[in-house]
C-alpha cells in the first residue's frame, strides 16, 4: 500500500475490459464479436459505448431504465430515491440527442471504423446530487434514501474519456440541468405515472443482484 490518497480519472476506451456483471459481459462479447465480423466481411463498423442516456420518452414502465427515471418516478409517487452504497459513486450521463448526435457522426466519418469509441461528457456526478437535482426541480422535497445495499461489480466511479470522438468532431451540446429539465417536462404530461421499483427491489435481492452490507464491515 502507498497510502496515497486515489483520485478518479476518465476511462479510455484501451482500459482493460474484464465485464464483471453479467450485463457487462454480453456488451463486452457483443462489442468483439460486431468489429472482428466488420473486419473480417469489409463493412465498416464502429462499437459506441455510451455513458449513462437520458431523456424524454425514456421509460417510466420499466424498473431497469436509468436512475433519472426511476428516480423520477419514485419523487412522483412520494417516495424517496433509493441509492445503492452511500450515494457518492458517480457517473457521466449523455442526453439522447448527443447520442444521436454520436450515432450519426460514426455513420459519416472513417476514422472511427473499427474501434470502440466512448460517448459522454467526461463529467462524473453523484448519484446523491442528481437526486437532489430532481427533487428540486419537481418540488417534491423527499430526501434520498440509502438501505446499505449494493450492487456487485458495480464500479464506483465511472466517466467516460472521449477524446477518441472528440478528435473526429464530436462535442456533447445539452448539459446536465438542461436535459433533466427537458425530462421532467416530458414526464409531467405523462399519466399513471407508478412507481414499479420497489416490487423490482425484492426481485433484485432475491436474485442476488442487490446485497446488504454486512453488520461487521468497516
Amino acid at each position: 500500500m502507498c497510502d496515497a490518497v486515489t483520485k478518479t480519472v476518465s476511462t479510455p476506451e484501451n482500459a482493460p475490459v474484464g465485464g464483471e456483471t453479467v450485463y457487462g459481459l454480453t456488451k463486452v462479447d457483443q462489442e468483439k464479436l460486431v468489429l472482428l465480423w466488420g473486419k473480417q466481411v469489409g463493412i465498416p463498423t464502429v462499437a459506441l459505448r455510451y455513458s449513462c442516456t437520458y431523456g424524454p420518452r425514456q421509460s417510466i414502465f420499466n424498473p431497469y431504465t436509468g436512475v433519472i427515471a426511476i428516480f423520477c418516478t419514485r419523487l412522483l409517487n412520494n417516495l424517496p430515491p433509493v441509492l445503492y452504497e452511500d450515494g457518492e459513486q458517480t457517473r457521466d450521463f449523455s442526453f439522447v440527442e448527443d447520442i444521436a448526435r454520436a450515432n450519426l457522426l460514426a455513420a459519416e466519418v472513417d476514422q472511427l471504423d473499427g474501434l470502440a469509441v466512448n460517448v459522454g461528457s467526461c463529467r462524473g456526478v453523484p448519484i446523491r446530487e442528481i437526486a437532489e437535482h430532481i427533487s428540486e426541480a419537481l418540488g417534491i422535497e423527499i430526501a434520498p434514501e440509502a438501505k446499505g445495499e449494493f450492487r456487485p461489480g458495480e464500479m464506483r466511479h465511472l466517466t467516460s474519456d472521449t477524446a477518441r470522438i472528440a478528435a473526429a468532431g464530436y462535442k456533447p451540446q445539452v448539459d446536465l440541468p438542461e436535459g433533466i429539465g427537458r425530462y421532467l417536462d416530458w414526464i409531467r404530461g405523462q399519466t399513471n405515472v407508478r412507481d414499479y421499483f420497489s416490487e423490482a427491489e425484492n426481485i433484485l435481492r432475491a436474485k442476488g443482484i442487490v446485497h446488504k452490507v454486512a453488520a461487521n464491515a468497516a
